[in-house]
């Protein structure tokens, strides 16, 4: 765990002090002063569980990254480790472990380095960073000069100490420590600069200067996807609005996971890619429905529903008719798209499912006048279509004796069911007349109590609402 020692605790409070700033912060590395500060505020106000491990993974870092951390701290005297304990020293007290370097093995170097940093004055600190990461990962002098004046090159004459011991780290982790190894991974790192300083230019608007990170995004690339200039340069025109070269890569890296070589593919991916996303946002408008983010929509629904034949236009058309419906869901949507209305009946076309529908309306003036009998408020859904469609076309009632059914019906609880199981009951005995209705005596006095099941949902699901027209015919 984090802990202060007893003289840090007596001070009362964790601060950073302007020495650390001044005389340690500007020679270490990024993650090194990352892994600094947040074990300092551990170590006052973690819960006492913290370790190593566990602050690597707060801070997205490999183990490797923070042991090294700790490691530097200590070798300068701000911490140090026994066990799994790490203590922190007042900047005051600190008592950095003295390593020697031999002066004369590196005169040419610091001679050359300072050539090539003609921005400022290299301080002795600066000097010993370069003469540990040389020691410790066995670089040669002349490689890390190498590496200076390509960090000059990228980033002026003001580059700083850590940005130089990155580049260097990183070459050297990935096997690079030769000045011939060095020299030749450099010489390839400019062959490239051109080429991504036009690149940056079309990505930014202007002139940017490449650095280290970019160039090897942009090797990546070219050696590894094997995308020439003319394909980058294409995909940051025309489809790389924000972002930078962080959103090209990421575009980069999907093209060529999905197997795409050419600008006619990849064109042709962003067109179709495009047309989901629009059509996704109608489904959900026609809906009444907001998703932020509609990939997981257009990947469980928009492309199956497409996969299965639908016009694009018919899905929005399927989806206004949901939302007259009630129903307001994807979920709902997908059983109805799938059902016996249009999937099992074919109807994929915009034109189609238009039929389907406007045939659907064909009774709505007779129901909108039964439902003002019944005393009902708003408008005609699928439900009301339904038991009409039953009523007259399955059933052959006149449209009279639907009226009669009515004024006996108004004023139950849910007249519409009610009115079909009087229905159902006159059909069954042939009864096709006002006159016969009235003859059998059923049902005429207005308080007589409902069929038995005799209730209906006035909201249903997809798949009822999908279903009720069959459901209603197993009645005959």
């Amino acid at each position: 765990m984090f802990k202060l020692s007893a003289e840090a605790t007596l001070d009362g409070y964790v601060t950073v002090e302007n020495k650390f700033i001044i005389d340690y912060l500007p020679y270490a590395d990024g993650d090194y002063v990352r892994v600094y500060l947040y074990a300092l505020f551990l170590s006052a106000h973690g819960d006492g569980a913290d370790d190593l491990a566990s602050l690597a993974r707060r801070l997205g870092l490999d183990a490797a990254t923070a042991d090294a951390a700790v490691e530097y701290w200590s070798e300068l005297g701000l911490m140090s480790r026994l066990g799994d304990d790490i203590t922190f020293f007042p900047i005051r007290d600190a008592r950095p472990k003295i390593k020697k370097y031999d002066v004369d093995k590196y005169s040419e170097f610091n001679r050359m380095a300072q050539s090539f940093l003609r921005g400022r004055q290299m301080p002795p600190r600066e000097f010993d960073e370069y003469y540990a990461l040389m020691e410790k990962l066995n670089i040669e002098w002349q490689a890390l000069v190498h590496v200076i004046r390509y960090c000059v090159d990228l980033k002026g004459d003001n580059v700083s100490c850590p940005y130089i011991l990155t580049v260097a780290r990183n070459l050297a982790q990935d096997g690079y420590r030769t000045d011939a190894e060095i020299s030749e991974r450099l010489e390839e790192y400019g062959v490239y600069y051109n080429d991504l300083r036009e690149l940056l230019g079309v990505l930014s608007g202007g002139s940017k200067r490449p650095d280290h990170e970019s160039v090897q995004t942009y090797k990546k690339w070219r050696k590894a996807y094997r995308y020439d200039p003319a394909l980058i340069a294409h995909v940051a025109r025309e489809h790389i609005k924000r972002g930078g070269m962080a959103t090209l890569d990421y575009k980069l890296t999907q093209y060529h996971d999905a197997g795409f070589v050419t600008a006619e593919q990849i064109d042709g991916y962003e067109t179709e890619r495009k047309a989901l996303y629009k059509l996704a946002k109608s489904v959900n408008k026609a809906l009444g429905v907001y998703y932020e983010n509609t990939d997981p929509e257009i990947a469980a629904y928009i492309k199956p529903w497409l996969d299965m034949g639908f016009e694009p236009n018919a899905l929005v058309a399927i989806a206004e008719y949901c939302m007259r419906a009630g129903l307001k869901t994807l979920g709902d949507l997908d059983a109805v798209v799938r059902g016996d209305k249009f999937l099992a009946a074919a109807r994929l076309t915009e034109k189609q499912v238009a039929e389907f529908i406007d045939a659907e309306k064909r009774f709505d003036g007779k129901i909108e006048k039964l439902m003002a009998k019944l005393g009902l408020i708003g408008a005609v859904t699928g439900n009301h279509r339904a038991y009409y469609a039953i009523w007259s076309e399955n059933r052959g009632m006149p449209d009279e004796v639907i009226d009669y059914a009515a004024t006996l019906a108004a004023g139950k609880a849910n007249p519409f069911a009610y009115m079909n199981k009087i229905l159902l009951d006159w059909h069954g005995k042939g009864i096709t007349t006002v006159d016969g209705a009235k003859a059998t005596g059923a049902y005429a006095a207005s308080g007589d109590a409902a069929p038995a099941n005799a209730t209906v949902n006035e909201r249903y699901t997809a798949e009822q609402l999908n279903s009720l027209f069959i459901d209603l015919t197993e009645d005959d």
